[in-house]
């Protein structure tokens, strides 16, 4: 209930264990390119490095999305926002939930 709320049905929730954020994208970039062929995978800008190159590698088309504005430190949320509505039905978005570092 705390993570999912108490209406949502526990077994319908799946969760893998990685070694790392790295390995996390891997895992999750390949699952989505097997099972999402074709898609787009839009990524915050900035993130890390890697990220470009685990999700093309798995066979996905790669984009960016912005979401911190370096100029006032903080969230770019109109350009967050128009960049993922101009998205295409269907694409991916890569949150960061925890651990980022801009």
């Amino acid at each position: 209930a705390f993570a999912y709320g108490d209406e949502m049905d526990v077994h319908r929730i799946a969760g893998v264990q990685t070694l790392s954020g790295t390995g996390a994208c891997r895992i999750g970039g390949q699952f989505l390119s097997t099972f999402l062929p074709g898609r787009t995978i839009y990524i915050p800008t900035p993130t890390w490095g890697n990220h470009w190159k685990i999700f093309a590698e798995c066979g996905l088309q790669v984009a960016p999305y912005r979401y911190y504005n370096r100029a006032t430190n903080a969230l770019d949320l109109d350009g967050l926002l128009e960049d993922l509505q101009e998205a295409e039905d269907g694409s991916i978005i890569l949150l960061h939930a925890c651990a980022h570092n801009p």
